[in-house]
Parts: C-alpha cells; structure tokens; sequence
C-alpha cells in the first residue's frame, strides 16, 4: 500500500510523473533491493556511512554487509534483519526509484520524514506501513472498535490486493448518518450480524473491480459491470463468513443488487472507507444495523 501512497507523494513533488510511476508499478517479485538500499530505509545505517564504506569496497569481490559488519557499524544479527528486508516490496520499490535516478539513497528518509509529517503518521504507523503489517494498515486509515468490522475490513483489503491490484491504497474512513450513493453494488448480510457492503463511485470508477475480477473488459459501468461487482462483494462476504465462522459466529447472505442510480442512507452507522485501484477511485460503505 506504501508504494502507491509514497509514489503519489513523489509525484506531488515533481520527483517522478504519474506515467514513471505506472512503469515501477507493480513490484516484480523476482528483484531483491540491494543491501545498502534496505540498511538506510531501515535506519540501521546512514546514506552517509553507507556512501563511505562503498567507496572502500570492490563490490564484485566484498560484500557490503560484511563490509559494514567489519566497520563496525552492525552486527551479524542486524545484518540477517537486513538481509530479510531485501525482499520487502517498499524498500524494493525504492530500489527501483533509486535505479532509475529519481531519488538518491541521501533523499529517501528525508523525503519519508516529510511524508509522515504531511500525513500525520505516528512512528509506528509509518513503520506498519513500510513492514506492510496489513492489520495495523487497517487500523491506520479505518479504526473501528469491534472485531467483527475489523475482519471485514481486512477481508475486503486482502481480496483487493490479492484480486484487483497489489498496490491498492485507502484514505482515512469517515462516518456518517447519511451517504448518497452513486452506481453501486451491494450485498446484505444477516444472521449473527446485519450489515449491508456496497461499492460505489460516480462515473467508470468502478471498473476498478470490474474489468479486473473476471477478466472481461468494458468501457464503461454497465449492468454486466456492476453484477461483477456484486460477485466481487459476494466472494468478499464468503470468506469473511468462513472467518467468522471460526468464532462461531453464523451469518447469512442475501444475493447481490446493483443499480445505475445509488439510493440515500440514513443510518446511525455507516463507514465510508475511500479506495483507489488501477487509477480508478470508489467507496465501499458500510450499513450497520443494531
């Protein structure tokens, strides 16, 4: 999630355009970050210091890590920590702006200082957003009090990531006693708990879920759009439903509704949650009854 929200704050800056930012997205999953990159992103070692100990080094014949171990600057269980950030899609995605000259490895922590001011992230928030600790990610931009909205929450995170686009990213939530929706799908859950999941957006947005759940392709929200979408939110429903299930806690669904026109709520508790997907942006609410 960090990749996007971080490349749109770079973009703000004039760093990179939208376009380069597309091209870095998604990650590959066959690249590595390069130790130093993991070292400074991590704050184990300043670009300072990793600038002096590369200027010592052949890197074909010395490894960096041993390098910085020898220089006294970590140790060997800081350098194994090291080496598990490797892999870690943020400090990956700062590799690659880091390849392609758009940052230098002196940037990247001031201009990550920055955007947690900007943003107004704690230091541990910022760090689940590097680690991608999806939990605390959640709890980040949609704190909800009971467990069972948490999970559902999560639920429709994961199954966008793992469905529509690894690099989905929310705004922070808001409540509300009234929404006017615009074209939507929904699907109602009763049973041990009552809840109604729409999604929706004016426009195309969401062909965000859409052209991506199924494969199909449109132009534009039709009626066969948005009953994808229903099953995108019936798939989501089933597998909070296992999860639930777990805890012993039963629920029931109804089949999925969609209309070209939203309705008005009016409810004491509806979330609505802002997400963004393949350049395209729309809501999930959710109507909680009591």
């Amino acid at each position: 999630m960090l990749n996007r929200l971080f490349g749109n704050y770079l973009v703000a800056k004039n760093m990179l355009t939208a376009e380069q930012l597309d091209e870095l997205l998604p990650v590959p999953k066959d690249f590595n970050a390069e130790v130093e990159t993991a070292a400074v992103i991590n704050k184990d070692i300043t670009a300072a210091a990793v600038q002096e100990i590369l200027a010592g080094i052949d890197k074909n014949t010395t490894r960096f890590g041993d390098a910085a171990i020898e220089a006294g600057y970590i140790d060997d269980e800081k350098l194994d920590q090291i080496l598990s950030y490797q892999s870690n899609s943020f400090v990956k995605f700062m590799q690659l702006v880091l390849n392609n000259g758009y940052l230098t490895l002196e940037q990247i922590n001031p201009h990550l200082d920055e955007f947690q001011q900007e943003n107004k992230f704690t230091d541990e928030q910022l760090s689940a957003l590097v680690h991608d600790d999806l939990e605390q990610i959640v709890n980040i931009f949609v704190p909800l009090k009971s467990p069972q909205l948490k999970e559902l929450v999560l639920t429709i995170v994961r199954t966008l990531r793992r469905l529509i686009d690894t690099d989905v990213y929310l705004e922070r939530a808001t409540s509300a006693r009234s929404v006017q929706l615009d074209k939507y799908a929904c699907q109602a859950i009763s049973g041990d708990m009552h809840i109604k999941v729409y999604m929706s957006a004016p426009g195309d947005g969401l062909l965000a879920i859409a052209n991506h759940f199924t494969g199909d392709t449109y132009e534009s929200v039709t009626d066969d759009a948005l009953d994808n979408v229903g099953e995108f939110i019936n798939c989501i429903n089933g597998l909070f439903a296992t999860n639930l299930s777990y805890d012993d806690i039963s629920i029931d669904m109804s089949s999925p509704e969609f209309a070209q026109e939203g309705p008005y709520l009016s409810n004491e508790k509806l979330y609505v949650i802002p997400i963004h997907a393949h350049g395209y942006s729309f809501r999930a609410v959710l109507e909680v009854y009591e």
